[in-house]
């Protein structure tokens, strides 16, 4: 069975975090499993969903999961795991693997010199490529799937108008390969002397350079980059609506959650969904995907929320803690989550 860590218990797990982590990590877990009741705000919209999902445990351990991607050609999973500075992979045939070393900084910028929250973050899959959002390169970068060595890393971009980025975090890519991604302040989180128990996170911006939490479009062929947003205030998971009209974007504020929505041909953003959420709700918004159906799928204070276009909360998979991020498979059968400790597959074909 999955026990996911409440946010605040983890300090201490990251203070004692500065000594270096092994390859090697946790144990695969494919037998536990934990029936979870979906619960409906919306049973007709919602209608794909089963009443009861499956939730089984593929790997704990992990020191801050994210940004997992599925690779369709490969039938494997990829995740991050930022406080390792490593990316995995997890296959039904192969179980868990270690993938990349260094995956989200190598010394090619200036980091937050007490940073625990140095590695990637998100993850993409394109063109035989893995791109990734390096938190203490604060660049985005690709490498070939099949030479995942730092030394092989492509910057894609490393700064907008002079100057560096935060920290790039999550992004999501178009049919014609345009790449949008975040960029809040968290590579900079000084974890030990915050308190998100207290909804408080304490950021150290000695070595920041911009004085604003962007959203970004990059084109990799023109080699260009345009600034979409500043106004959010921590720009985080961000997915593109089916037919690319509309940019959703979570602002992970523990403070204040909440979803943008940014309209792509006029720049203008709108408020899209900001509960209301039970009291005693757990998490907060952070990774998103777009289903086929059009729904957002999106981690948040309870679970992971079901929202339709129309910013209406279909229906809520409840989760026994936080979780950091999801991906479905080539199917959508299955959804892959990731969380502080854990990364875990939700069955929706039962």
């Amino acid at each position: 069975m999955i026990y996911f860590k409440h946010f605040w218990m983890i300090k201490v797990a990251l203070i004692a975090a500065t000594c270096p982590l092994k390859l090697t990590i946790g144990n695969d877990h494919n037998s536990d499993a934990l029936h979870l009741d979906v619960e409906f705000n919306d049973r007709n919209g919602a209608a794909f969903l089963p009443d009861v999902v499956v939730l089984s445990t593929l790997r704990d351990g992990l020191g801050l999961g994210e940004g997992p991607v599925w690779d369709s050609d490969s039938e494997r999973l990829f995740f991050s795991d930022i406080m390792a500075n490593s990316v995995y992979s997890w296959s039904e045939s192969d179980g868990f693997s270690f993938f990349l070393p260094k995956s989200g900084e190598t010394g090619f910028s200036p980091s937050y010199p007490d940073g625990l929250l140095l590695g990637a973050n998100g993850l993409a899959i394109s063109n035989g490529e893995m791109i990734l959002c390096q938190h203490g390169d604060r660049r985005l970068v690709s490498v070939p799937l099949d030479a995942p060595l730092p030394e092989n890393y492509t910057t894609l971009t490393s700064n907008y108008a002079g100057s560096r980025y935060n920290s790039p975090n999550d992004l999501a890519i178009s049919k014609d390969g345009l790449i949008y991604f975040s960029d809040p302040p968290y590579g900079f989180a000084d974890l030990p002397r915050s308190d998100p128990a207290a909804k408080r996170i304490v950021f150290d911006f000695q070595v920041r350079e911009k004085d604003f939490n962007g959203v970004y479009v990059l084109d990799p062929i023109a080699k260009s980059v345009k600034l979409i947003s500043s106004s959010i205030d921590f720009p985080n998971g961000i997915a593109l609506a089916g037919d690319e009209s509309f940019l959703y974007v979570n602002s992970s504020n523990m403070a204040e959650p909440k979803m943008m929505r940014i309209n792509l041909a006029t720049g203008s953003e709108e408020l899209f969904f900001d509960g209301p959420f039970p009291e005693d709700a757990v998490g907060w918004f952070d990774g998103m995907k777009m289903h086929s159906s059009g729904n957002i799928f999106t981690t948040g204070p309870g679970g992971i929320l079901v929202i339709s276009p129309e910013g209406k909360l279909l229906a809520t998979i409840p989760l026994p803690g936080p979780a950091t991020n999801l991906c479905f498979d080539g199917s959508e059968e299955n959804i892959y989550v990731t969380s502080f400790e854990s990364v875990v597959r939700i069955s929706l074909d039962n």
